[in-house]
């Protein structure tokens, strides 16, 4: 099948930004320690390439957990045509942005950053340890599971605690500042090791129904 003209302009703008972004990745590496950038050389590139996808998923996942905005970071050096852009996006295709962000990872991305087996992630929904969240009936996992700093213990008390809520309204809980947590987010909350309280905040939803 030929390719159509705006598929190939898709395909080389798409090409052109991940080239630009392993370009900064790898002045960042050298500037931030040149011996260990150069010793990446002697790594196999599929292991590579399979160490730098499980790294950005982690961090991903932190940046959920710290809540960080990384557009509003970003953002201070955009134009504001691009800026309107994005709050459009948002608006429109927000649960895909998340997808597009790293924080939403799908089964496969998600197995190869934990180190899980298909079955034991099974048994970890089931067992309501992690939660998914449905997108075009497609789930996805939430990256910050993979955050080494969150507990997965004190993590699955949480998510044990919402119950029945659906998988957006345990995400919505988690990354949304909460009143109950001096308007921090849960896993802010829980990244400072201040479970019951989250807890609490937990039941509080629950208990609206």
């Amino acid at each position: 099948m030929t390719r159509t003209a705006s598929g190939a302009n898709g395909s080389s703008h798409r090409d052109a930004r991940v080239l630009k972004n392993l370009h900064i990745a790898a002045v960042a590496a050298c500037l931030f320690d040149p011996a260990a950038a150069l010793a990446l050389l002697d790594v196999p590139d599929a292991e590579l390439g399979r160490l730098l996808k499980i790294r950005l998923m982690e961090i991903a996942g932190l940046s959920t957990a710290l809540n960080i905005d990384v557009h509003s970071i970003r953002g201070r050096n955009r134009s504001k045509s691009s800026r309107k852009t994005r709050s459009s996006i948002r608006g429109a295709v927000e649960r895909h942005v998340l997808v597009a962000a790293g924080k939403l990872l799908r089964t496969s991305n998600f197995l190869a950053a934990s180190g899980a087996t298909e079955q034991k992630l099974s048994k970890d929904v089931a067992a309501r340890r992690i939660f998914t969240v449905d997108l075009e009936g497609e789930p996805y996992y939430p990256a910050f599971f993979l955050v080494k700093q969150l507990s997965s213990k004190d993590l699955a008390k949480v998510v044990r605690r919402l119950d029945d809520q659906s998988g957006w309204s345990k995400w919505e809980f988690f990354t949304s500042p909460n009143a109950l947590l001096d308007h921090r987010t849960p896993l802010q909350g829980l990244m400072q090791k201040e479970v019951k309280p989250v807890l609490r905040a937990a039941d509080a939803l629950v208990q609206k129904g």
